[in-house]
């Protein structure tokens, strides 16, 4: 093969991640009918829950996966083998279905409406009863069955997790960066809960409030502990972990950031999220108390009619979008997403601890997490 022939990295970074997805969608296949099976001999309306489940999952972008999969191949300093890669892609399953738990019940608790694009799974179950004339109340229904199918996807993650084949030592490392990833994010999400409801008192101001809800709620399941788990399943060390971890805090708290933004200049049809959603939710953002501490009285008596009302009309959140683009907390979260994507991007590239070609993966994922640039102004 002549030298122009060759594959270039990020060909074979494209490959390799075909390939995990592959893997993924394979084993999430076979997972899925055996719970089929298991379900449908305790009844044929419990098994329309993997049904649900199936569903849920399609539509997902794999980013939590792929950041476990390129946190192992940048361990490794080599491509994985093909048992390698079964197991990074397990753990891939895992930890998509910790997310899709997380997002059912996430759901709930913020009465939201969309997911992807679709409604909601709490939403969808309520049509369903609607559908089907069953008695009671609806929406209890749907809320009931969130909850249950969340407990469920969280209990297979677990079953699944478990199941890793692997250097016994490298798996023990991995199974803590796992049951730290549910720990965290579970609690991270008590203190978004908390820090709506205003007991987030331990924090210094609403601002280190909303950056130690994303350091637990968001971090650590989207970045720092599935690119850990990778790397300690395939033979990681502490000075790689660490330096693996250190990049994983500014990208994943950059990525979060940016989904705060997208609730204001996103487009809707590319999150299948509605826009406003973070204000009737009343969710308390950096970019909501930079706003906040912008704006004159007059500008926060804008935010206390719309934050947090179900019933903010279109209008109200419109003028709430306005004031946090003139006050210019939305150009200063932007510059922060930059700022810590770019600090990402140099922790990576003087990087001695990890491979290359897990270094190329790892700043591709990186870009598409923590892009601004294509962003409305």
């Amino acid at each position: 093969m002549s030298s122009a022939q060759a594959p270039t990295t990020g060909d074979r970074v494209r490959e390799l991640d075909e390939l995990l997805v592959e893997r993924m969608e394979a084993i999430t296949q076979e997972e899925l009918e055996s719970r089929r099976r298991q379900l449908a001999e305790i009844s044929p309306e419990t098994a329309t829950l993997v049904d649900s489940l199936g569903h849920y999952l399609d539509g997902g972008k794999l980013l939590r996966p792929r950041f476990c999969f390129w946190g192992g191949v940048a361990a490794l300093d080599r491509e994985p083998t093909a048992q390698e890669l079964d197991a990074l892609a397990r753990c891939g399953v895992a930890i998509e279905l910790v997310q899709a738990a997380a997002l059912m019940h996430d759901d709930v608790i913020d009465h939201s409406p969309m997911r992807r694009g679709r409604p909601a799974l709490h939403i969808s179950a309520a049509a369903r009863h609607e559908r089907d004339h069953l008695v009671g109340s609806s929406e209890d229904y749907g809320v009931a069955v969130a909850i249950v199918l969340g407990d469920l996807a969280l209990s297979w993650a677990e079953q699944i997790a478990g199941g890793v084949d692997g250097d016994p030592g490298c798996t023990i490392r991995a199974r803590r960066e796992f049951d730290d990833l549910r720990t965290e994010v579970m609690s991270g999400q008590f203190l978004d809960i908390l820090h709506q409801a205003g007991g987030f008192t331990s924090s210094v101001d609403a601002e280190q409030a909303a950056l130690s809800v994303i350091r637990w709620k968001t971090v650590p399941y989207t970045v720092l502990r599935p690119v850990r788990l990778g790397a300690a399943l395939m033979g990681a060390d502490d000075s790689a972990l660490d330096l693996l971890s250190a990049w994983a805090i500014e990208v994943g708290t950059a990525f979060q950031l940016r989904d705060d933004l997208l609730s204001v200049v996103g487009d809707q049809d590319e999150t299948g999220k509605p826009i406003g959603g973070d204000i009737v939710e009343g969710k308390r953002t950096v970019l909501l108390a930079r706003t906040e501490s912008a704006t004159d009285d007059a500008g926060r008596g804008v935010l206390a009619r719309a934050i947090g009302r179900a019933d903010a009309a279109p209008e109200q959140i419109a003028t709430v979008h306005d004031l946090m683009v003139s006050t210019g907390a939305v150009r200063s979260v932007a510059d922060e997403v930059r700022e810590r994507a770019g600090v990402g991007r140099e922790l990576l590239e003087h990087a001695t601890e990890i491979g290359d070609l897990g270094r190329a993966g790892l700043a591709t994922l990186a870009e598409l997490a923590t892009d601004v640039e294509s962003l409305p102004a």
